[in-house]
């Protein structure tokens, strides 16, 4: 039946499908791609058009400039004054007349120069760059010479990052030999950028610029700063191609990676290349409606044939469907899953009957997981009373044990002391027998401190938990060390406000002290030991104790063992300290760390819980 209900709905739905949405989508994708193309190619003639009015109004540009300067190296003064050479009142009426042409042109030079063929400066409207400008006007009189005409350099930048272009007309004498030449400095920002930047038919998104055979952008971008592009060089399809000498318009990436038409061509009078660009989605921005209205309609007709498809198969197979999928739900665990369905027939009889065994199903189960919770638990605390059985037996076993053998062991060492004891007091404190007497009895004394630690750490630890304040121990802690710290100053530091904490004072009292007694011992007498109390951490549920010192580390081959019993690398040691301080922090549910590396110390952390994070 439920096969049947799929079968039907899926026949109703494809039918609506055929009939309606296959036509509109068809119908609306050609509408769409049929408005895209003749966009792209209106947008391609547009864009052709633009570059080549830019190209136009640059060489009207360079005509008037070129026009400017050959009327000025025509005149008599400028003649005069390259066939006979520098005279006072000559320059001076020379330079009148280059400032009049700049102030009149003042966008298009930076400044105007009347040359020798030798590169000195006759007359100029800057006096300060006479060596600069031979430097610049020696390269391009060879060019003018070889040309036998008027010479347009490239795009350059000077030391002051702004690019310029100079023009260079010659200057004849009256038996028609050159004498000399006019070198103007022409602004690119301030007379090829207006005619570039001008955004008429380009849009929010277009541009048009120049760039120079290295790739470098030469006038103001749309996007970049002049200083984003004073030393950058782009090799996007179009600038390469542009400088290329190839002419054509595509779509391809620009230097901001957004994907535009671009027309591209190269300029050989301005040696550079010209590129009219304007982003891909503002020129398809127009179609977007047509596509958004065909993806609205065939979505809109999809869903009315899901409803109507849906309403159909609903009427015709909705009993016999929910009893299935009331079944399968039931089956995978959702014991409370009902059917609601109110007809008065067989089927309604049917559907009452499954709801009243799947009331009963459903207690059943929930009073037997009731009682499997009941004896989880109950199972959980038998085993963990057990395991406490056990580990109080085995400590009470090891303490008896150890009890009776340091018990019988400290005996017999104290009659050897006390021999030991008996017999220095007849040796000559010079005889090499007193340098043997003083190893042994330190030997003995070495053997009741690992007697005195090995019975302390077989006792039972005894807790009596009050609220303390864990900078109240470090003082005690402190207070208590100094016999050993020799004057040395222990820094104590504390980070936010640090908590309360519920345990054993004395016993943390004695973790503190063996703790920060072995960053003394590590430290040496010139080192440092400091004391940190934080508030909390990233990888502590509470507060934490960290107790640093600058002495030579641990091996990293020792660090896994430095809590083993009887493992020590001191002269001396008993190798129980840690263990008994660890043995400690776990028996208050706390942690202990350490950090270290060989030359740069040792950092012992210790991990506290407060009362609320113990509950959680």
């Amino acid at each position: 039946m439920f096969r049947s209900k799929e079968k039907i709905s899926h026949r109703f739905l494809a039918a609506f499908l055929i009939v309606a949405v296959i036509p509109v989508a068809i119908m609306g994708l050609g509408l769409y791609r049929t408005a895209e193309s003749t966009l792209m190619a209106s947008a391609y003639t547009h864009i052709r058009t633009i570059a080549r009015d830019r190209a136009n109004t640059l060489h009207s540009w360079y005509e008037e400039r070129l026009g400017d300067l050959e009327v000025l190296s025509r005149t008599s003064a400028v003649r005069k004054l390259c066939s006979d050479g520098p005279a006072p009142q000559l320059q001076t009426a020379v330079t009148n007349d280059l400032l009049a042409l700049k102030r009149g042109k003042s966008s298009a030079y930076a400044s105007i120069h009347v040359v020798a063929l030798s590169g000195k400066v006759l007359a100029s409207t800057d006096p300060q760059s006479e060596m600069i400008v031979t430097g610049m006007y020696l390269e391009d009189l060879k060019n003018m010479q070889a040309a036998r005409g008027p010479v347009l350099s490239h795009l350059m930048q000077h030391s002051n990052r702004a690019w310029y272009i100079h023009l260079t007309v010659p200057v004849y004498g009256k038996d028609g030999r050159m004498e000399g030449a006019v070198f103007s400095v022409l602004d690119a920002l301030g007379t090829l950028d207006p005619i570039l930047s001008d955004k008429t038919g380009l849009g929010k998104t277009g541009e048009a610029y120049l760039v120079d055979t290295n790739g470098q952008i030469v006038t103001r971008s749309r996007f970049l700063s002049l200083t984003e592009t004073a030393n950058r060089r782009f090799k996007t399809q179009g600038i390469v191609s542009a400088i290329s000498q190839k002419q054509g318009i595509s779509i391809y990436r620009n230097y901001m990676g957004r994907k535009v038409v671009g027309y591209y061509r190269w300029l050989p009078r301005f040696h550079s290349g010209l590129l009219v660009e304007v982003e891909e989605n503002e020129i398809l921005a127009p179609v977007r409606a047509i596509r958004i209205t065909v993806l609205t309609t065939a979505a809109l007709v999809i869903l009315i044939c899901f409803l109507a498809s849906f309403m159909l198969s609903r009427q015709i197979s909705k009993p016999i469907t929910e009893m299935a999928e009331a079944s399968r739900t039931m089956a995978s665990g959702a014991l409370d899953h009902r059917i609601s369905y109110s007809r008065r027939d067989e089927i309604g009889t049917l559907s009452e009957s499954f709801n009243s065994m799947a009331e009963d199903l459903s207690s059943l189960i929930a009073s037997l997981k009731q009682k499997e919770l009941s004896l989880k638990r109950a199972y959980d605390e038998l085993m963990q009373t057990q395991q406490q059985l056990v580990q109080s037996e085995k400590m009470a076993a090891i303490g008896e044990l150890v009890a009776g053998v340091v018990h019988e062991m400290r005996n017999p060492l104290s009659s050897v002391k006390l021999n030991f004891q008996i017999i220095g007091r007849s040796l000559d404190n010079a005889t090499a027998l007193r340098e043997h007497y003083s190893i042994g009895l330190a030997q003995i004394s070495q053997l009741e401190k690992m007697l005195s630690s090995l019975l302390d750490y077989s006792k039972p630890i005894s807790l009596e938990k009050i609220p303390f304040r864990l900078e109240t121990v470090v003082s005690e802690s402190l207070l208590q060390l100094q016999p050993i710290t020799g004057g040395r100053e222990i820094a104590v530091t504390t980070e936010g406000t640090v908590p309360d904490v519920t345990g054993d004072s004395e016993q943390i009292r004695q973790v503190l002290v063996n703790v920060i007694k072995n960053g003394i011992e590590s430290a040496g007498p010139t080192g440092k030991v400091e004391v940190t109390i934080k508030a909390g951490a990233e990888d502590s549920d509470g507060p934490l104790i960290e107790v640093l010192d600058n002495g030579p580390g641990i091996p990293r081959q020792d660090i896994k063992r430095i809590f083993q019993p009887f493992f020590t690398a001191k002269k001396g040691g008993t190798g129980l300290g840690l263990t008994i301080v660890k043995k400690i922090m776990e028996a208050h549910g706390f942690r202990i760390s350490i950090a270290s590396e060989e030359g740069a110390g040792t950092v012992v952390s210790l991990h506290f819980q407060t009362t609320e994070a113990k509950a959680k």
